[in-house]
C-alpha cells in the first residue's frame, strides 16, 4: 500500500507517509481502512508526509472522495492536519485538499518536517 499510517499514542497524533505513485483508487482504499479505525477517529490530528509521493488524481477526484467518504465518516467531528510537501504539484494538491476540507479540517502546509510537527503539537 503506497499510503501507510501509524499512531503515536504518547503525543496523540497520526503519522501518515505517502510513497510512490498514488491514484484516486489508492486514496480511496486508504480512507476505507483509515476511517474505520476507531483510534484514528478519536485522535483526528494528522501529520501527512507527501514528500516521496507522486500524486495521480485530480481535484475533482479528491472532492468526490471527500464528499463520499470523509465527510460522512466524520459525522460532524473536526480534524487537524499538517501536510509536508517537497514539490509544487504536491503543494497544489494539498492546497486543493485544504479548500475542499475547510468545513471540517484546520490544515497547514509545510516544506519542513520539524516545523510541521511543531505546529501540529501546538494545536488543541
Amino acid at each position: 500500500m503506497p499510503i501507510s499510517y501509524s499512531i503515536d499514542t504518547q503525543r496523540s497524533l497520526i503519522l501518515e507517509v505517502w510513497v510512490g505513485d498514488i491514484s484516486a483508487n489508492d486514496l480511496a482504499e486508504h480512507w476505507v481502512a483509515y476511517l474505520a479505525d476507531p483510534n484514528v477517529l478519536s485522535i483526528r490530528r494528522t501529520l501527512v508526509d507527501l514528500r516521496k509521493s507522486r500524486l495521480h488524481f485530480s481535484g475533482e477526484d479528491l472532492a468526490r472522495l471527500i464528499s463520499a467518504m470523509v465527510t460522512p465518516a466524520l459525522q460532524g467531528r473536526n480534524w487537524i492536519t499538517a501536510i509536508i510537501v517537497a514539490k509544487e504539484a504536491q503543494f497544489g494538491v494539498s492546497r486543493q485538499y485544504q479548500v475542499f476540507a475547510e468545513s471540517y479540517s484546520h490544515d497547514a502546509i509545510f516544506r519542513d518536517y520539524d516545523q510541521a510537527l511543531q505546529w501540529l503539537l501546538q494545536q488543541p
